[in-house]
């Protein structure tokens, strides 16, 4: 995971220094989460960790939920960043294409620190700052939406949420299942072919009915051999 050097807390590193400082400690944050799970977790082991002074670290962060909202929220940055870019590369690439992309960017986001990630998922509260940092599924989705809604202005408004929030959900619920479950699964590249198998024919006849409707706004006139409309999903 990226550590993020923007605190909204407190005091925001400027400085190159400074920066390198919220670095440290947002890496000492993460290892001693691993180490010791984050009702263990404490801003004294952090600063022990960092090798900072305890004043130092409250520059920055008031309290050990800052510190964990801070690393959540470049988690989800990170994978934002991924999405997007497998969306804007494969824009006009086919369907198969594109929801490989997606999956394997949100996987990639999750391979490097499986440990790490499976106490995120599975002990940091759901409240406050930390439910704010966690939400990333809304914004995942905005995502696919325009994705679809570019690549298939035919197909009603809400069928295209709808469709883009079952793709994330799933791709998503899986992920966080496999860090849980089994990690060995990210690496291997057996859950991204599984996750395939299993969305590319929801996908497919999801957007069925787009496809039709943007073929017929492109179809050729009457008289045009060859022009074969989709059969009737």
């Amino acid at each position: 995971m990226k550590p993020t050097t923007t605190c909204t807390s407190r005091k925001q590193p400027t400085q190159e220094r400074s920066r390198q400082t919220v670095r440290a400690i947002l890496e000492a944050t993460a290892q001693v989460l691993v180490q010791r799970g984050y009702e263990g977790t404490t801003t004294g082991a952090v600063v022990e960790r960092a090798g900072v002074s305890i004043g130092t670290l409250y520059q920055y962060f008031p309290n050990k939920e800052s510190l964990v909202a801070a690393l959540i929220e470049g988690h989800v940055r990170e994978v934002l960043e991924l999405v997007e870019g497998a969306l804007v590369q494969h824009a006009f690439a086919p369907l198969p294409s594109v929801l490989r992309a997606v999956i394997k960017a949100s996987l990639d986001a999750h391979r490097l620190h499986p440990e790490l990630h499976k106490v995120l998922v599975e002990q940091v509260p759901r409240e406050g700052r930390l439910a704010e940092a966690i939400g990333i599924s809304g914004q995942l989705t905005d995502l696919l939406e325009a994705h679809i809604q570019q690549r298939l202005p035919g197909l009603a408004r809400p069928r295209i949420r709808l469709v883009a929030f079952m793709v994330e959900t799933t791709v998503e619920a899986l992920t966080h299942r496999a860090i849980i479950e089994s990690p060995r699964w990210l690496t291997s590249g057996a859950l991204e072919q599984e996750a395939m198998d299993l969305l590319l024919p929801y996908l497919s006849h999801a957007l069925q009915g787009g496809v039709q409707s943007s073929l017929a706004e492109t179809r050729p006139q009457a008289g045009n051999a060859g022009f074969k409309p989709l059969p009737e999903g």
